[in-house]
């Protein structure tokens, strides 16, 4: 049966690499949970691929919906929220819910507090037996590292690394405003402390940036394949970036053949991270994959265009 199916949670888990934490004084364990669907399906021309990215299943549909109450309902499917889980009843006993997945690690001290940071860019403290939140701190830009404590002359202080990053945002076009992202923060706070946070810097987007050169639908449909299975993956599922990695729509190598052949092809962003590709695709598969980009980068043209 090939039929496909959506599993909630999916590929990234109902609790992926963030940290949880645990009270001997609750006996809670506090869980950074988080509900993603990922769709599977079985398909009859997949083929291993030495030095590719083999998931075995076909994610060319990934691109996000191009109408915004298709993207809204989406949108409002991935889930995050912050799980206080009693191990001996193996039930839970509180929880706070954000407004998205992927939110940071937790940390549980003495005094009853828990402590996390969210995706939205907010630091906050609970108590730990009753979830209460007594506490929030604007930061501006998300939080997925793990809090940690420490003293020093007799002065307790709570540090976490703050900044945007990782497999879900990178290949997660479901960001609210994508703008290019800071460079993250490490962030220290005390009782009492009144120093005030310099605010953060967010960076604007270019202009879409289409090619003006003609391409087949077969050319099209090609490169969102190979684009959709495994360029996403870096820079977003129709290439809809998060702000992370550069967003591809909107690159001054797309509309250039030459350069977009010395990048993809040739290797000469390797520097950067953008190895070459020369072993795993042909040009004709890469010149495909730029007609794919260019025509998302036309209906972000249109959209851009559209506004008022």
């Amino acid at each position: 049966d090939n039929a496909a199916f959506t599993s909630f949670p999916g590929a990234l888990g109902g609790h992926n690499w963030q940290p949880m934490a645990y009270s001997p004084k609750t006996g809670l364990v506090y869980i950074p949970a988080q509900d993603l669907p990922f769709r599977y399906e079985e398909t009859d021309y997949y083929k291993y691929r030495p030095g590719l990215w083999n998931l075995g299943v076909d994610l060319a549909g990934g691109a996000p919906p191009e109408d915004k109450a298709q993207f809204a309902a989406v949108r409002a499917l991935l889930k995050g929220r912050l799980v206080a889980w009693d191990p001996v009843t193996q039930k839970e006993v509180w929880r706070h819910e954000y407004t998205g997945p992927w939110n940071g690690g937790v940390l549980a001290t003495a005094g009853n507090l828990v402590f996390q940071g969210d995706l939205a860019g907010k630091f906050h403290a609970f108590t730990a037996d009753k979830g209460r939140e007594l506490w929030n701190y604007e930061i501006g830009m998300s939080v997925m590292g793990s809090p940690i404590t420490y003293k020093v002359a007799g002065q307790q202080y709570v540090a976490v690394v703050s900044g945007y990053g990782g497999a879900y945002a990178l290949a997660g076009s479901f960001t609210d405003n994508p703008r290019p992202q800071p460079n993250g923060r490490i962030m220290v706070f005390k009782l009492g402390g009144k120093t005030k946070l310099a605010p953060v810097q967010m960076g604007e987007y270019a202009p879409a940036n289409p090619a003006h050169d003609t391409f087949t639908a077969d050319q099209i449909a090609a490169g969102r394949r190979i684009y959709e299975n495994q360029c996403f993956a870096c820079h977003g599922p129709g290439a809809v970036s998060s702000g992370v990695l550069p967003d591809l729509r909107r690159s001054g190598a797309l509309p250039d053949k030459e350069l977009w052949n010395k990048i993809v092809y040739g290797g000469l962003l390797k520097g950067n991270g953008m190895v070459s590709f020369a072993k795993v695709y042909t040009a004709d598969e890469i010149e495909a994959v730029r007609g794919y980009v260019s025509q998302r980068a036309e209906v972000l043209q249109k959209q851009e265009d559209s506004k008022p």
